[in-house]
């Protein structure tokens, strides 16, 4: 759906549901212009203008090591690899393949990728994430350091067509005092500065310059990314747009995390989106 608006009143959708009191978990979906709403393993899949039914399939591996604590054995996780499998038949037909990986040590790094087969059209979705944190390292009389580096990466490509795609990456690091930033957003890459920010580079504003390699110019990245917190609702929301003082056309992206009670992402660039969410209820 290239309708924006749309995922965004699913999303409220699935979140006024979550209150009632049922045992299970629901997950929503949406790629481009096809969503899928899962419960129970059984899928229901539109596709515009089709319906189709799917089951969907999962597995998850856990690693965790053994430690001791005093005279206390501590298990802590390692890592976790999974993947799940989605087929669906009807109006149209195909599969849906995702892959993830996440790792719990220092340096944190994970990455997820979904293909979306259909009759009709084929889609890549790509997460990558990396958080890293070096101490000072002495250097004759002085020292080098800390270091630190916070990066989120998500990228939407559909096959045979460049025009529809979703790319919006960010990397805050900081160097000693110094914290800079990168934005990644459609076509423009931008550096700069990142401010007010706090120690986990979770947060913070981001003042950039970059180059359009769409339209051949230079352009002014702003925008943030801050922790908002509302009854049950926990989540990340950050919101970057272009900045010319005679631009008749501003390019944006928004990243929404969501932590609790519904766990995923929306994510908007120039009116293409993508979402998935999950929550279980009746826990």
């Amino acid at each position: 759906m290239k309708k924006s608006r749309y995922f965004v009143f699913l999303a409220a959708f699935i979140l006024l549901i979550a209150r009632l009191s049922f045992a299970f978990t629901i997950s929503a979906t949406g790629i481009y212009n096809a969503f899928a709403v899962s419960s129970f393993n059984f899928t229901l899949v539109y596709e515009h203008p089709n319906w189709a039914l799917g089951i969907n399939l999962s597995d998850v591996k856990e690693r965790a090591e053994s430690y001791k604590l005093g005279f206390i054995n501590v298990k802590r996780k390692i890592d976790k690899s999974y993947f799940e499998l989605l087929s669906f038949v009807g109006g149209t037909n195909g599969l849906v393949l995702t892959l993830g990986y996440e790792n719990y040590s220092i340096p944190t790094t994970g990455f997820e990728r979904t293909y979306y087969i259909s009759s009709n059209q084929t889609l890549v979705a790509e997460y990558s994430k990396t958080w890293v944190s070096l101490p000072s390292v002495p250097f004759g009389e002085a020292s080098i350091g800390p270091f630190s580096l916070n990066y989120e990466g998500f990228k939407l490509s559909k096959l045979g067509n460049s025009k529809i795609s979703l790319s919006l990456k960010r990397g805050f690091a900081m160097f000693d005092t110094i914290q800079l930033s990168y934005l990644e957003l459609g076509s423009i890459y931008s550096l700069g500065f990142f401010v007010f920010s706090d120690k986990s580079l979770e947060q913070g504003v981001t003042v950039n310059l970059g180059w359009d390699f769409e339209d051949n110019r230079i352009v002014g990245l702003l925008g943030g990314r801050f922790f908002i917190e509302f009854d049950e609702l926990r989540f990340f929301f950050g919101a970057y747009g272009t900045y010319l003082p005679n631009a008749s056309k501003v390019k944006y992206g928004i990243w929404v995390r969501f932590l609790s009670p519904l766990v995923g992402d929306l994510i908007v660039q120039n009116n293409i989106a993508y979402f998935k969410v999950r929550v279980t209820f009746g826990e």
